[in-house]
């Protein structure tokens, strides 16, 4: 029998591997990478919501099947929040450029209405919480779009490059752990929808999440990008 006990800490270091790529090419983007990790790290206490509604991996110490939080959920935040900030420009050689110059106001409010619609969803649809998330994210990006449409090509790019790099780090975990969906999440409150063995829900978060968190960076701090000097 295949022993799946560090399975998910095996998961978050095939992120993690991806992450530091980001960080090794990513040089002039490294202050992004470390502003996603930062501020996505916390977001891993939303996990209470996900255990076990969504699924209850193995964690060390048994902390998901205890307390709902584990340690790699902590670091798979950190891990994909650095990633999807970054991942767009990259491919894009985008460079930051100030909107003004002087001192930069920063601006929460797509962030602040994510957060609104995702407690209204949640008090609403307590046992919808993935579904939740994707909706409040779609809304956010959608707010950024209206509200700073040079931002339009960057999450867009976000959207697609993240759900695929997400998706090919999904299928090289199920290549070592192929049982992992079937064992730990909750099987009847998932759509029955899979894409090489990867539960649809994965994807449309990955795609949801890429296109706010690729020019989160930029928006909060009144960052325009433009293509990169030769």
């Amino acid at each position: 029998m295949q022993n799946y006990h560090y399975s998910y800490l095996v998961g978050v270091l095939i992120f993690g591997a991806a992450w530091l790529a980001c960080y090794l090419i990513g040089k002039s983007y490294r202050a992004e990478i470390r502003w996603g990790t930062l501020i996505s790290a916390p977001m891993a206490l939303t996990s209470i919501l996900f255990v076990p509604q969504y699924w209850t991996p193995p964690s060390l110490f048994d902390l998901d099947q205890r307390v709902r939080v584990g340690i790699e959920d902590v670091l798979w935040a950190a891990a994909v929040g650095g990633i999807a900030s970054v991942v767009a420009e990259i491919l894009l050689k985008e460079r930051l450029s100030a909107l003004r110059k002087g001192l930069r106001k920063r601006h929460f409010a797509p962030f602040i209405v994510v957060v609104v619609v995702f407690v209204v969803l949640q008090l609403g649809h307590p046992g919808k919480t993935m579904y939740n998330t994707i909706i409040a994210f779609a809304i956010g990006t959608a707010a950024i779009a209206v509200l700073r449409s040079d931002l339009i090509p960057t999450m867009l790019t976000g959207a697609l490059s993240f759900a695929l790099l997400y998706f090919a780090l999904l299928l090289i975990f199920l290549l070592l752990y192929p049982g992992f969906i079937q064992r730990y999440y909750n099987i009847p409150n998932l759509l029955g929808i899979y894409v090489l063995g990867v539960p649809i829900e994965e994807l449309l978060f990955a795609g949801t999440g890429g296109a706010i968190w690729s020019v989160a960076y930029e928006y909060v701090q009144g960052y325009r990008l433009e293509p990169a000097a030769p």
